[in-house]
């Protein structure tokens, strides 16, 4: 990010009189976005308006998008705030910007819209196209709405792909816009700018120059620089003529082909350049190669770059260099690209390295890199998975034998993926390896390690049977194990223990009627887990047991050990343990109908998402959408868990089935019965596929209650019966209660029948304990809800939204459009609103304050 500076020497622009009426609009909008093709000039028109136009004053902010990962890109973007008081960090941690997040973005721009900004300002994002997103075009609309009249934000842009335009159609009088056509040289601007550049030219020639540019400031200034050394005009049918005859004919063969090199990188370091060229440091002429030219701007301390020299090189000119590089000898081609990956490799671009590694065919130097489960967790969203499938794939076994730890890598991103069938041809080379005579030359430490590593990562395969994954660790644990304290692997990544979910039950409970002996292994396993992992996971086993007496309808022990596992767990940050514990009490207070407990529990589980990332808000919001549910309350049920595709995207494999639950629930609660009826072979076979207990109950309940709500009592009595052979043998019975109210009629015939069939329906003594809870749930969830409608509700960020542009007359599809939610949102947001304020129409908004 720059800062652009006043005063100083400064190069000679000419605008056309149109693009600087344009330009002179900017103060007037809160964001203006200036988008036309490589080649016009934007970024330059926009830098020199700052210059000369902008206030003394003002604070002019600068971030240019190099095509780095989207969440530095993002950061940097945020950054932009930093003078905004907290809006940069809060914009920050809604990375990445989507469309279920956006409403949020758009709040924070309101909400915070003139703190801080003391002096105008201006930001500007630069290149935004290489940004990579899925809502470029709807993000500088959430960007738009903020109120400041002082600050103004300013995206420069090549045109975006078609279908990341989808916002284009919708008119925003919050945003500017200036196009191509504002960039065109007429023939009168053509003959300012010669003028300007001291070439005097006749009005025939003007008319003949403007011809042959076409109004292009590029081939205007490529065929002015010509002019003035040959005194002629190029007639070229293309910008490469054009580069070719007027930009590289001055320069040696030498000069030309590093520039060649150098446009596989496209942004660089000088740093960076110098190890394209082969050289300690650049030389001088280099320097003045590459300072000297209009196509390769430098751009200083860009944030995320630890050298003060930033070049990028302009689209024109890298488009054409890399079509030369193409037509290189294959030697050249191979070089370039591996001093590529040297260059990558320097500034800890590990992903950009592999990939120039891998087209030079240096596939040594491609397993040489040293990558960790943290970077590639960062970089995942930039195709590393792919390349990971790609590079284990094109080398020979010989090449990766020599790799042990780039093995283990792969092999544990691939099983990490669901990608079992590429872990699977990894995991006989791993063998290989340590049968071979490689071991042989390395040292004891270094194959104790990889030994050790082999064994964890093997761990995995064992998910979710506690005995066998607690095998692996104690072998990884006889090789790891070494004499500096907790012994370091790295397998173990910023993965949480509970891969995003908030229940060790769900994770655990994997055989019917072995629930007890799953509780003891967990006891007597996990201490060897967390000598491997560095305390991973602490308290889980207590929260394991809370959670199972909790299902048990044993609240008191349930809450001893939930208080127990939250204490260790804080002790070592372990925060999806603690969202685990405080579910289990916020369980507990609705089953005691205690609404004040209740209260502090939830506002206890949403403090763990304040200044937290992606993964612990999302925790979050599955906790707390958890214990919502559990009371009966789901008007704030998150928009990602409502639909399918969404809860994919969210969670890891492992968690899906937990998604699937709460997502099942809401069709319940809205009464969409045959949605849920469609997912009975995706839920079913999901949770099969992973050994997961509690889901299939749960489904089987779901159903029973459906069918039971539809009178179909025989569809809905045997889907009970299913749920109770699976809940019954480990005398598991809250499920069950918590849907009482439709239960109690088919618990009451299933104890009747309980003495006939006690195979299907379970002993009557144990029906008559699922009756009695379900009773208790029912008073307490029924407790909880009237305490809490007696207390005023305060309307949610995006309820306040709503409800403000409601009340000002704005009809639902100009709220769905205005806020970038559909008009269901919109409609099912609303109907939260009249209950939490207690008024039946949007009329009866207009009185009230909120």
């Amino acid at each position: 990010m720059t800062s652009v500076k006043r005063g100083g020497a400064a190069g000679r622009y000419y605008f056309p009189v149109r693009l600087k009426k344009r330009l002179a609009m900017i103060p007037r909008y809160p964001v203006t976005v200036v988008e036309a093709p490589s080649g016009f000039g934007k970024t330059t028109a926009v830098r020199e308006y700052l210059r000369k136009h902008s206030p003394s004053k003002a604070c002019v902010r600068w971030y240019t998008c190099l095509g780095e990962p989207p969440r530095k890109a993002w950061e940097g973007i945020c950054r932009l705030f930093d003078g905004c008081g907290e809006l940069a960090r809060r914009l920050a941690e809604l990375f990445p910007p989507a469309m279920e997040n956006l409403p949020d973005i758009a709040a924070l721009m309101r909400e915070q819209a003139c703190r801080g900004c003391e002096a105008e300002s201006f930001l500007v994002i630069d290149n935004y196209q290489l940004f990579e997103n899925e809502i470029p075009a709807e993000l500088i609309h959430a960007l738009s709405v903020h109120a400041c009249e002082k600050r103004h934000v300013i995206v420069v842009t090549q045109p975006l792909p078609p279908h990341k335009k989808r916002e284009e159609t919708v008119h925003n009088a919050n945003i500017h816009r200036l196009t191509a056509r504002d960039f065109y040289f007429d023939e009168e601007s053509t003959a300012g700018f010669c003028r300007l550049r001291r070439i005097k030219l006749s009005s025939e020639e003007v008319g003949t120059l403007h011809s042959l540019c076409g109004g292009w400031i590029s081939a205007l200034r490529l065929q002015a620089d010509n002019y003035r050394e040959t005194g002629t005009f190029m007639t070229p049918g293309d910008m490469d003529s054009l580069i070719e005859a007027a930009l590289l004919h001055r320069l040696t063969n030498a000069e030309r082909d590093f520039l060649t090199a150098l446009s596989l990188l496209g942004s660089f370091t000088a740093k960076q350049a110098a190890i394209v060229g082969s050289w300690p440091a650049l030389p001088r002429s280099v320097v003045h190669l590459l300072e000297g030219n209009f196509f390769i701007p430098c751009i200083a301390e860009q944030a995320g770059q630890t050298d003060a020299n930033v070049y990028s090189m302009h689209g024109l000119l890298r488009d054409y260099l890399l079509k030369r590089c193409h037509r290189q000898s294959a030697e050249f081609v191979e070089c370039a690209n591996r001093r590529a990956g040297e260059a990558c490799l320097a500034v800890g671009d590990y992903l950009g390295a592999a990939r120039f590694y891998l087209a030079a065919e240096d596939y040594d130097a491609a397993l040489a890199i040293p990558y960790t489960p943290l970077y590639m967790s960062e970089v995942k969203e930039q195709g590393a998975l792919a390349l990971m499938e790609r590079l284990v794939g094109e080398c020979g076994e010989e090449t990766l034998l020599k790799y042990p730890f780039a093995m283990i890598q792969a092999a544990f991103q691939f099983l990490q993926s669901g990608k079992r069938s590429e872990f699977e041809k990894m995991r006989p080379l791993l063998q290989k390896f340590l049968d071979g005579p490689e071991p042989s030359a390395m040292p004891e430490e270094v194959l104790s390690q990889v030994r050790g590593e082999t064994a964890t990562l093997l761990s995995f395969t064992a998910f979710n049977d506690i005995e066998r994954m607690s095998r692996y660790h104690r072998e990884a644990l006889s090789y790891l194990n070494g004499k500096n304290g907790a012994p370091r692997t790295m397998v173990f990544g910023t993965t949480p223990w509970t891969f995003g979910v908030t229940s060790v039950l769900y994770m655990f409970w994997s055989r019917a009627g072995e629930l007890d002996r799953e509780l003891a292994a967990m006891d007597e396993c996990l201490p060897h887990y967390l000598r491997l992992s560095g305390g991973h996971g602490t308290g889980a086993e207590s929260a394991f047991r809370a959670e199972a007496s909790l299902v048990r309808g044993d609240d008191a022990a349930a809450e001893s050990l939930a208080l127990k596992a939250l204490y260790f767990a804080r002790g070592e940050n372990q925060h999806s343990i603690c969202l685990c514990a405080e579910l289990i009490l916020g369980r507990v207070a609705v089953l005691r109908g205690d609404e004040k407990m209740f209260g502090l529990i939830r506002q206890n589980m949403e403090k763990y998402a304040e200044g937290a990332g992606r993964a612990l808000r999302r925790m979050t919001e599955l906790a707390v959408a958890a214990l919502d549910a559990a009371a009966g309350r789901m008007d704030d049920f998150p928009e990602w868990l409502r639909d399918v595709e969404s809860i994919r995207k969210a969670l890891l494999v492992q968690g899906h089935s937990y998604g699937l639950m709460l997502h099942e629930r809401w069709l319940l609660q809205e009464g969409r019965h045959s949605e849920l009826y469609a997912l009975n072979d995706v839920v079913t076979a999901v949770a099969r596929a992973m050994n997961y207990l509690l889901p299939q109950v749960y489904h089987a309940i779901y159903l029973a209650v459906a069918k039971e709500r539809e009178g179909k009592r025989r569809e809905a009595t045997l889907h009970l019966g299913e749920a109770l052979s699976l809940a019954l043998p480990d005398g598991v019975r809250l499920p069950f209660a918590e849907f009482g109210a439709d239960l109690l009629p088919l618990l009451e015939a299933a104890r009747e029948c309980g003495a006939a069939a006690p195979e299907v329906f379970g002993p009557i003594p144990a029906i008559a304990a699922i009756v009695a809870l379900a009773e208790r749930q029912t008073l307490g969830a029924s407790a909880i809800a009237v305490r809490l409608s007696a207390t005023p509700r305060h309307l949610t960020a995006r309820e306040r939204e709503i409800a403000l542009l409601a009340k000002e007359g704005f009809k639902t599809r100009e709220i769905a459009s205005r806020l970038f939610i559909s008009e269901h949102t919109v409609n099912t947001t609303l109907r939260k609103i009249f209950a939490k304020l207690d008024v039946h129409s949007r009329q009866d908004l207009a009185g009230r304050d909120f």
